[in-house]
């Protein structure tokens, strides 16, 4: 019996999918699996979704995602000297963007890769 398109373009993209994690694998910390479809903070601009990627894959601006040149520099959050400069602490901690926070992330409490935040553009979208 012959396969139609639909079942083969499936089993492909496993197949390529599965080689792809095979040959390729994402470090330790990079707790994002590999996917066909776009992320949904990708329909926000250019710097936007550049930013939410260089943050999930942990080499950003951000003080805990530090490279050969700054490694002797302070982890500490610069606007509130609280907690370390991380992406859950800047996204949704730092009482210097507690403003911004309740305006743009009403009812988001985690950036786990499990949250709606990775899955669903509506909590990205700014409410005013």
């Amino acid at each position: 019996m012959r396969d139609t398109y639909g079942p083969l373009r499936r089993r492909a993209k496993a197949l390529l999918l599965k080689e792809w994690m095979t040959e390729h694998p994402t470090h330790p910390y990079y707790a994002h699996p590999p996917n066909f479809s776009p992320h949904p903070f990708m329909g926000q601009g250019k710097f936007v979704a550049g930013r939410i990627h260089q943050m999930r894959a942990r080499k950003s601006y951000l003080a805990t995602h530090q490279s050969w040149f700054d490694q002797d520099e302070p982890t500490t959050c610069p606007r509130c000297y609280q907690e370390d400069k991380n992406f859950e602490h800047s996204i949704l901690k730092c009482p210097a963007h507690a403003h911004d926070m309740d305006l743009l992330l009403k009812g988001i409490s985690s950036v786990d890769p499990s949250t709606p935040l990775w899955f669903d553009n509506a909590p990205l979208q700014a409410q005013s």
